[in-house]
């Protein structure tokens, strides 16, 4: 038995009702920065970066990859890692494990979310060394995949909307080692 025409021009017409009424109960998260989905006490957290010298513990400074990269200029070695901080995969470590790599090597470390998702944990399981988030409005989108894309190219210094597939193999990764803010090497892990 099927649905008469009536029936069909009902359906048509309450389905997209149905999705746009309930849309309100359903959440996405990683489409976009997720700053939003922050409380108040941790937005105050959210700041402007400034200077590495002027960044403290406890705070999740907004950088763009060419902030970073013009303020490595002053240091003989150091890693930008760029990570999500929701990454629940055996290949992500723990901030702890890149904060005792730096402590060990001598290295000046950078960890940079990709978002606020996760935010709490970060910043807990950072508590020596200060946070760093992609600011998304600086590259002029809330959506992830396309300020992270932006970023990763300033960082790799490769035109901004150059796509990943055309990015070569040797350059794909999380983890930059910068020599006096020149970019060496691209890992995907220590």
């Amino acid at each position: 038995m099927s649905p008469n025409s009536s029936t069909k021009k009902l359906l048509l017409f309450a389905l997209p009702l149905l999705f746009v009424s309930c849309g309100s109960f359903i959440e996405v998260n990683g489409l976009t920065n997720d700053f939003d989905k922050l409380n108040e006490s941790q937005k105050a957290l959210v700041i402007p970066f400034e200077s590495f010298d002027a960044a403290e513990a406890g705070f999740v400074y907004k950088v763009t990859a060419s902030e970073l990269k013009s303020k490595l200029k002053d240091y003989p070695r150091a890693i930008v890692r760029v990570f999500n901080p929701k990454c629940s995969s055996t290949s992500c470590q723990p901030l702890s494990y890149y904060q005792q790599y730096d402590d060990n090597h001598g290295i000046f470390l950078i960890q940079v979310m990709i978002s606020y998702a996760g935010f709490e944990e970060a910043v807990r399981q950072s508590s020596s060394k200060p946070l760093f988030v992609i600011n998304d409005a600086a590259y002029g989108t809330k959506l992830r995949p396309v300020y992270e894309r932006y970023f990763t190219n300033e960082l790799l210094g490769l035109p901004r909307k150059t796509k990943y597939d055309d990015i070569p193999e040797n350059l794909s990764g999380q983890i930059y080692i910068f020599e006096f803010g020149t970019l060496k090497e691209v890992k995907t892990e220590l």
